[in-house]
């Protein structure tokens, strides 16, 4: 009788944990089939994967043009008498949108200058690159529009940072995940990666929501922490000071990222060799860039945009308060001093952004509020800047088109 009872208990047992194992971990696991067989169906949204790229903007999917550029389509033939410009760059090259990115602001000065749409300005930036995921790009789609100069936008904030010469960024169901390269395990054109895609889906969905709650009630609260230059941060009403975005970090998530971006700029580990590995292989890409380039006749000009905390002294004071740094210890444009000694090394033409944003950011705000990226007035003066320094290379281009017919 004991046998039996024990026998059915087992039974029991085992029936109740084959249920359960019906009931949850099969739906999880057909789940995850369905995400890895149904990608390309389901998860249409701004990016695709790409075998050489890791991923790429979806052709047409918010306005961009046939590479996904922010930009509207050219043909990939220039025309006679045009001059045609590239920038290539990273998510600076959406912030504002199609129209008031500092791109478009730039083709619109060159056309009022000009008195005619003679020089063509074509973005080519993708957001969450760095330097040698962009020559990639360039080499891939955007030498296919011949263009007589490529501007190269670096920011400084996460140029080197990002620069991990092995990733690859890849997009699976609209999440960011970095991969080695080596390692990479491509079934049927497609990605096969380590990890639960469902688990990474429910993890970035949840995080999107917690700084979205967090950003949401200090704008409910009509107020929003600005920079302060005294350990006692200033409330200021957001709609009167700083020009916000959708994209809208809270308040702790940006001071981390700025900090993180300041570690960078550490002089003991820069003095320590810490950074080269990533130092040496951006600027390596620029000089594979530009051997490229004057190859094939076309000009090269390096950008240089600065990090916010570069520029705006209140908000560098806050993190070194925030977090109880000493200021002595960073060289804080270890960035754009690295890179021009590279630059100057290499004969690279290069704009130097920082002196100006400088100088502007006492008169206005220049970047989104708790944002990485320029308002309004900062693509303005980005556009200013580079129509500056870019116009003498227009008007030796067109004036060297009228010397043929004026010598005769």
């Amino acid at each position: 009788m004991l046998k039996l009872l024990k026998s059915l208990s087992f039974k029991q047992i085992r029936q109740t944990l084959i249920l359960l194992f019906c009931w949850t971990v099969v739906p999880l696991v057909l789940v995850e089939v369905l995400m890895i067989v149904l990608e390309p169906y389901l998860f249409k949204g701004l990016y695709q994967y790409d075998q050489d790229l890791g991923f790429k903007i979806r052709p047409y999917a918010n306005g961009n043009n046939q590479f996904g550029f922010n930009d509207k389509d050219y043909p990939l033939e220039r025309e006679a008498g045009k001059f045609r410009m590239l920038v290539v760059s990273d998510s600076f090259n959406w912030a504002g949108g199609k129209e008031e990115n500092y791109t478009t602001l730039l083709e619109n000065q060159f056309t009022e200058y000009y008195g005619i749409d003679q020089v063509e300005v074509i973005n080519t930036g993708y957001p969450g690159t760095h330097t040698g995921e962009q020559l990639e790009m360039l080499k891939k789609f955007g030498l296919q529009y011949h263009p007589d100069l490529v501007v190269l936008g670096f920011f400084v904030g996460n140029d080197f940072i990002d620069a991990d010469p092995h990733r690859k960024r890849i997009i699976v169901n609209d999440i960011y995940i970095d991969i080695d390269k080596r390692e990479e395990l491509v079934i049927f054109g497609y990605p096969i990666i380590g990890q639960s895609r469902l688990w990474l889906f429910i993890q970035q969905k949840y995080k999107i929501f917690q700084e979205a709650a967090k950003s949401q009630q200090a704008l409910e609260s009509g107020e929003t922490l600005i920079a302060s230059s005294t350990p006692q941060l200033v409330t200021q009403n957001y709609n009167s000071t700083v020009e916000q975005s959708p994209g809208i970090l809270s308040l702790e998530t940006f001071l981390e990222v700025e900090k993180s971006r300041l570690s960078f700029c550490r002089k003991h580990d820069l003095a320590e060799g810490e950074r080269d590995k990533n130092i040496n292989y951006i600027l390596n890409a620029i000089s594979e860039m530009n051997r490229i380039l004057q190859e094939k006749n076309i000009q090269f000009v390096v950008a240089i945009y600065p990090d916010e905390f570069q520029v705006n002294p209140k908000l560098f004071n806050q993190i070194i308060e925030e977090f109880n740094l000493k200021p002595e210890k960073y060289q804080v444009t270890c960035m754009q001093d690295i890179l021009k000694q590279h630059l100057e090394a290499e004969n690279i033409a290069y704009i130097d952004f920082l002196e100006r944003f400088k100088a502007e950011q006492k008169k206005q705000h220049l970047y989104l509020l708790q944002e990485p990226h320029w308002n309004s007035a900062g693509n303005q003066l980005a556009a200013d800047i580079l129509f500056d320094n870019l116009r003498p290379k227009t008007d030796n281009y067109f004036q060297s088109l009228v010397k043929p017919s004026a010598s005769k």
